[in-house]
């Protein structure tokens, strides 16, 4: 709700308008309205749901890349090295 202090702009190539970005000031920032129990239970599945590999269906303990698709065992199950 506040005024656009500054403006960033980046040009582009062949004629396309340049990306803009805007910059505000942080000391008048609202603060961040605090998490609901439903909000926090909501991203507590989700981080849950990206550590489950979806060929062996095991936790890992880390986000599976989505560049393999899988976790690092299943992803390179079968290849030498």
């Amino acid at each position: 709700g506040q005024p656009v202090v500054a403006e960033l702009q980046r040009p582009r190539r062949r004629g396309r308008p340049p990306l803009v970005g805007y910059l505000y000031r942080v000391d008048q920032a609202k603060p961040v309205r605090p998490m609901t129990p439903g909000r926090t239970r909501a991203l507590a599945a989700a981080l849950r749901a990206r550590r489950i590999c979806p060929q062996c269906r095991q936790d890992r303990g880390y986000c599976i890349p989505t560049s393999l698709g899988a976790c690092a065992s299943c992803a390179f199950e079968g290849t030498t090295t």
